[in-house]
């Protein structure tokens, strides 16, 4: 449900899935944003995975490649006490990459100690993966059923094992534009699915040109732009506190 406190008219629709959009609006309403969280997905545990297939594969492994927290989350909890306790003695053995702080603490409640690239995204992980000298070890990626295909192309020719532990699975969810007229609008997005589904709804030019995409990287804005959306801010990075200081920056670019 949206929440408008008195002191800003500015509204931002939080497109992130739960429990993260939640926490998302939470840091907006605290800037005195109206917000509207707006989830276009949700996350599912892959029936695929097992822990045998998962303990096989990151005891084998070299480097263990984690994208995002939910990757954290849903492979981990697939193993019982005493598979984690071994996991985390195995982890000592390995390089760890979390692809942002945020994985690293996910990471980090399992007593597993990460390497976080400068820039959270896959460019950032490779450039890691470039300085640790580890194209050519084996190595394990843990992610969603979607994502980007740059980590897979890195490792062409070397020792990659994909671990899809979880699944993005689209919602039946409508972005509101009844204010748009009223309110100045932004939507924040994350991810290129989530950038394919708010473009999906929203079609019409003059839509488009009423609200203004708050972009979790450069990758998703030029999406946008390719998309006709014309009003684009680019975060540093998809943290929160990015998002915020971004959502912050439109406002007052628009007061």
């Amino acid at each position: 449900m949206s929440k408008q406190p008195n002191h800003s008219p500015h509204q931002v629709i939080v497109t992130r899935p739960s429990p993260y959009g939640e926490e998302l609006c939470g840091e907006l309403e605290a800037q005195n944003f109206i917000t509207a969280h707006t989830p276009l997905i949700r996350f599912e545990a892959d029936a695929h995975f097992d822990a045998e297939q998962g303990f096989e594969t990151l005891n084998r492994a070299n480097t263990w490649i984690f994208v995002s927290r939910q990757a954290v989350n849903y492979c981990f909890e697939v193993f019982n006490s005493e598979q984690l306790d071994q996991l985390t003695k195995i982890s000592r053995t390995k390089t760890v990459i979390a692809v942002g702080s945020a994985t690293a603490d996910s990471l980090a409640q399992h007593k597993i100690s990460a390497l976080v690239p400068e820039t959270p995204n896959s460019e950032g992980m490779i450039a890691l993966l470039d300085q640790q000298q580890l194209q050519n070890s084996p190595a394990a990626l843990i992610r969603g059923n979607q994502g980007r295909k740059l980590l897979e192309d890195y490792f062409e020719q070397g020792d990659l094992t994909l671990l899809s532990v979880y699944r993005r699975i689209a919602i039946e969810q409508n972005i509101s534009t009844a204010t748009l007229t009223e309110t100045p609008t932004a939507i924040i997005v994350t991810s290129g699915q989530l950038m394919e589904l708010v473009a999906k709804q929203l079609v019409s030019d003059a839509t488009k040109n009423k609200v203004t995409i708050i972009a979790g990287s450069d990758r998703i804005n030029k999406m946008a732009h390719h998309m006709g959306f014309a009003n684009c801010y680019t975060a540093k990075d998809a943290t929160n506190l990015e998002l915020v200081k971004s959502c912050i920056l439109w406002r007052n670019n628009v007061s």
